[in-house]
């Protein structure tokens, strides 16, 4: 994928659009109690939406739960193959803890094909059954509505896009020329011949 398509954002772009999104949420007026934040990068703006409303006086759970997606070099195929089940690990603690009148929150940085939160819901449904949190919402900072592929939006975003975004922490799939211009500490670290 060439660079023209890719959107690099920056730590503290990502840090500030986080801040943000938790700012909207409080003002929505709603108060989750648990927040999930989908790993990779929904876990680092998961941590900053959960500082943000416990600035602002909202307590809350929260974890971080994984689901099958490695990164971007398989992100197409598992999309493309999208009856591939997409697996959800580390809900234990979940299961053990939410309840019917927990307010729940999901976080993830890009809601893209919609396919990993519905993972993750129907999964705590099945196992939840009737201790079901009754208000599950979905944050995120960046919504591709082209690639959606459920029937649900998230409930809160900043941004729309089309474009590939790379994340502050991403360098899988990055040529050598994206690396030096975009990442050159990481690029030096990573190769320390240049």
């Amino acid at each position: 994928m060439v660079s023209q398509n890719k959107r690099f954002l920056s730590e503290q772009e990502v840090m500030e659009d986080s801040f943000r999104l938790g700012v909207n949420i409080y003002n929505s007026g709603f108060r989750p109690t648990f927040i999930i934040g989908l790993w990779r990068g929904g876990s680092t703006i998961g941590i900053y939406v959960q500082e943000c409303l416990q600035a602002l006086g909202v307590p809350t759970d929260h974890i971080a739960l994984r689901t099958s997606y490695e990164g971007a070099t398989t992100y197409a195929g598992m999309i493309e193959n999208h009856r591939q089940r997409i697996r959800v690990h580390g809900t234990q603690y979940l299961l053990e803890t939410l309840n019917l009148d927990d307010n729940l929150l999901i976080v993830d940085d890009v809601y893209s094909s919609g396919l990993n939160v519905q993972a993750v819901i129907e999964r705590l449904e099945a196992r939840l059954k009737r201790n079901m949190p009754a208000d599950v919402r979905v944050a995120a900072l960046y919504f591709k509505p082209n690639n959606l592929q459920t029937g649900r939006r998230p409930d809160y975003h900043l941004y729309e896009c089309d474009k590939w975004l790379v994340l502050p922490y991403e360098l899988d799939g990055l040529s050598q020329v994206e690396l030096i211009k975009h990442k050159p500490e990481a690029a030096k670290l990573i190769d320390p011949s240049r």
